[in-house]
């Protein structure tokens, strides 16, 4: 048998260099397919976008004048059934923004507050985060607050003091997942303001009953609230609950001419209620709403006050 000839120096340089290509070129195809496989077609669309889309839970109170010029700014829902959050909201002419949504079963919540109140919401909170009177707050604070806002032993005192004395306006944005009624979403509410009300203290009054009662006609007759629709549960600086609902289900903020204003209640302590069943004590209508508002809330006392208007 005859042997095969030895390659040259130059064939092995040669071979190997090939050898290196073809190692190049595979791991380069291999990053390039995985880059491909975990971004998102959302990510995609979003791309010119001066930043990348926020995610549930994320603290989204913050916002720049150059955002703000960039147009309506969008928050993802956390559910495909359910378009994308409007970061700040238009309700008879005061900006509203947007402090954290959540799902829960049958629709997302998200909370927003009066952009013009966000100093004052700061300031009721930065008693509580740090009681010296500082402006800001550190990491250890944060967290300290972070805890305080999560504790059931703590949160109810600190939540209903801020709804009741804080004087802001804020705002429920409530949008099915699935078709709906008004009335299937009504009992919910009122499930929840009649378990806390069970507690006594400020429910203890014989015009408690008929103000539920006028918060149960609200809704009363008035048929389906189909998916993706949208209520506004309004409650302004002094506790007044007003209530509306949009067919069009618009995203972009804004009241639109079919907008309607379902009524108004003027007893404070059905919103208190309401809000309460979202923010505080042990069981929530919805976790992951409060955990996110509690997310956004955190944030907003780490900015100097006035920093975020």
């Amino acid at each position: 048998f005859h042997k095969p000839p030895h390659p040259s120096r130059e064939e092995l340089h040669a071979a190997k260099r090939r050898q290196a290509l073809l190692t190049v070129g595979a791991v380069t195809s291999m990053i390039t397919l995985y880059v491909l496989a975990i971004q998102s077609p959302k990510q995609s669309l979003d791309s010119s976008l001066p930043h990348p889309p926020i995610q549930p839970g994320a603290p989204i109170i913050l916002t720049t004048e150059e955002e703000k010029r960039a147009g309506v700014e969008l928050v993802p829902s956390g559910t495909t059934s359910v378009p994308d959050f409007p970061k700040h909201l238009e309700i008879e002419g005061k900006e509203h923004t947007l402090v954290g949504l959540g799902i829960r079963t049958v629709y997302v919540v998200g909370l927003y507050a009066s952009t013009s109140d966000l100093p004052t919401l700061s300031t009721h909170l930065l008693q509580h985060a740090a009681p010296s009177g500082a402006t800001s707050t550190t990491v250890s604070e944060r967290d300290s607050l972070r805890t305080l806002l999560l504790s059931p032993e703590r949160n109810e005192e600190i939540f209903t003091a801020l709804l009741k004395d804080a004087h802001i306006s804020t705002a429920l944005r409530i949008v099915p997942t699935r078709n709906t009624d008004f009335s299937h979403l009504r009992d919910g509410w009122v499930r929840s303001i009649t378990a806390r009300a069970k507690r006594g203290g400020v429910y203890e009054d014989p015009g408690w009953a008929a103000a539920l009662d006028d918060f149960k006609r609200l809704f009363g007759g008035r048929g389906s609230v189909p998916k993706k629709k949208t209520l506004l549960l309004v409650r302004d600086g002094e506790g007044k609950l007003t209530c509306w609902y949009d067919p069009d289900g618009r995203g972009d903020g804004k009241l639109g001419s079919k907008t309607v204003r379902l009524g108004d209640i003027g007893d404070y302590r059905v919103g208190l209620a309401l809000w309460l069943g979202y923010l505080a004590g042990e069981k929530v209508a919805s976790v992951p709403a409060r955990e996110s508002v509690v997310e956004g809330l955190v944030e907003l006392v780490g900015r100097p006050v006035g920093s975020v208007v």
